[in-house]
């Protein structure tokens, strides 16, 4: 995935994680290790502005090639998953994403109940 790309995608899983106005340390982590997934480095960190609002993490989601979408709807759920908690917040912001993608919230309730076990 070419840089700018990386840096969306680590900004939409920045995103879900602070949705709910709380980063604790597996949350923290888990975009550390989304930074060192896509070969960005630290200075990379303060520059990733999260994308909190629903609809603007619609847009840069179908911004992306088909492919980086469905790769980018796990990394999404697996953020989720971090803290091992689904917070009411990062459940609509997940729904409104997933949606756009064609999937049904039973899914995306399922998907995360899995990535939570």
């Amino acid at each position: 995935m070419d840089p700018e790309n990386a840096r969306k995608v680590c900004r939409l899983i920045a995103g879900v994680v602070v949705v709910d106005d709380h980063l604790d340390d597996a949350e923290n982590a888990m975009i550390d290790r989304m930074l060192a997934r896509f070969g960005l480095h630290e200075d990379d960190r303060a520059a990733l502005f999260p994308i909190v609002d629903a609809e603007e993490a619609v847009r840069e989601l179908r911004a992306l090639p088909a492919a980086a979408q469905a790769e980018t709807f796990e990394l999404l759920v697996t953020a989720v998953a971090a803290d091992r908690r689904f917070a009411d917040e990062e459940r609509q912001y997940l729904y409104r994403v997933g949606e756009a993608l064609g999937l049904s919230r039973a899914d995306i309730d399922g998907r995360v109940q899995a990535a939570l076990a």
